[in-house]
């Protein structure tokens, strides 16, 4: 009786086939069958990877520094109004590193208590991420875009600048409360803060969102070059703005040192930091019937430190009967 063995079948062939050819096996001639390639380390390749970590590193320390000083330097001194504080560079870096935690904390904030705002944020930031999604640029080697492709980029590169304009103007507009706006025995004052943290906020997302979007765009060198020049530093200017106002509302909301000047008999006192001169900055609130915020430089002498409180907590304190 003959040996009968069933075909496999061609899918099964060519499972064979791939096999053999992936183990580098003899085939029935006794030739190699090598099919498989292994690419040696390239000491180039891994230098330019170190090299873009590290510069990605740094560009990251650089941003969190431009951040802090610009949330230092445009908003807590700016709300003070004592002129420039001393401050060391490490804690420029970590200012800077907490406001886009502050910044999306904010917009929270604002979206709870009004949650027509939120809506409003979504509608305007929607836009642009859908044109980013949708959009596409002009490659070399590829075929050109379409004619109406290009005129309908022309509009949105239009409508862009359009609402470039538009954010600084309102953002240069806004009027952003000082410490001579507070309201004691109320918190009022550090709402209208945060609603200007959380405008700022949206600001600088939707500048951000329109300067990708102008590179995603079918547009001609000279109309990106011009459009996205525009775009980048609407969004520069925004994201500063944002920072600024973003480290107040920190400054107001964190904890710093109660503090006692020897010989002190008035209310509380709040360390603010060291001015260059090594002088030091404090606010206090006064223990009259119709208590006031007083801002001061003094020489720095021995200190009692009982606690910490915030700013924001000295302020709205409500006053005693």
């Amino acid at each position: 009786m003959p040996d009968i063995i069933p075909d496999p079948g061609p899918g099964a062939r060519r499972r064979n086939a791939t096999n053999t050819a992936r183990r580098d096996v003899n085939d029935l001639s006794g030739t190699v069958i090598d099919r498989g390639t292994t690419r040696a380390d390239d000491p180039g390749r891994d230098g330019v990877r170190l090299a873009l970590i590290a510069f990605t590193t740094l560009a990251a320390g650089l941003g969190m520094l431009v951040l802090g000083w610009m949330a230092e330097r445009a908003g807590i001194e700016a709300w003070l109004g004592m002129g420039e504080l001393a401050r060391p560079i490490g804690g420029t870096v970590v200012t800077g590193a907490r406001m886009p935690g502050t910044m999306i904390r904010a917009l929270y904030d604002a979206g709870v208590v009004e949650p027509l705002f939120f809506a409003a944020a979504m509608g305007l930031l929607i836009p642009p991420i859908a044109g980013i999604v949708a959009a596409r640029p002009l490659r070399p080697g590829l075929a050109p875009a379409a004619a109406a492709a290009r005129i309908a980029a022309g509009i949105a590169a239009g409508l862009v600048v359009a609402a470039d304009i538009a954010i600084v103007a309102v953002t240069m507009s806004t009027v952003r409360p000082t410490v001579d706006d507070v309201v004691i025995g109320d918190d009022a004052w550090l709402d209208a803060i945060r609603n200007v943290a959380a405008a700022d906020t949206v600001a600088a997302m939707l500048a951000i969102l329109l300067a990708v979007l102008v590179f995603r765009m079918p547009l001609d060198r000279w109309a990106r070059g011009l459009v996205g020049a525009i775009a980048i530093t609407t969004a520069v200017l925004a994201t500063g703005s944002a920072a600024g106002s973003a480290g107040t509302l920190d400054f107001l909301q964190s904890e710093r040192p109660v503090v006692v000047p020897r010989g002190w008999t008035g209310g509380t006192v709040l360390d603010l930091g060291r001015t260059p001169d090594g002088g030091l900055a404090s606010i206090d609130r006064s223990l009259d019937a119709t208590p006031i915020v007083s801002r001061r430089i003094s020489r720095v002498e021995q200190l009692a430190v009982p606690g910490t409180m915030s700013i924001a907590d000295l302020v709205s304190a409500p006053i005693p009967d």
